[in-house]
């Protein structure tokens, strides 16, 4: 199993959970149960064994920057700066 951290934000409010889970998509589900149901819709999920995260990681990204961005974010950040 992994440790996902699901994010929650809410105007000003932001919650951050870690969780066990085989998949992104399980943890989000799971993370559901936890946050209130107007939340669902904004939550975001990321893990470090994301392979984008570790090349950001390995890019000189850091740790503080990482942790506000989500595994799609990662991603996308690999492709804007042509890192993938």
């Amino acid at each position: 199993m992994t440790e996902y951290k699901i994010k929650g934000q809410s105007g000003s409010v932001v919650q951050t959970i870690t969780l066990p889970a085989e998949s992104p998509e399980q943890a989000l589900e799971d993370a559901k149960k936890y946050f209130p149901e107007r939340m669902h819709g904004h939550l975001s999920v990321s893990s470090d064994e994301s392979v984008y995260r570790k090349l950001l990681r390995k890019n000189g990204y850091h740790e503080h920057v990482l942790d506000r961005f989500s595994d799609e974010d990662c991603e996308g950040e690999c492709e804007a700066v042509g890192i993938i």
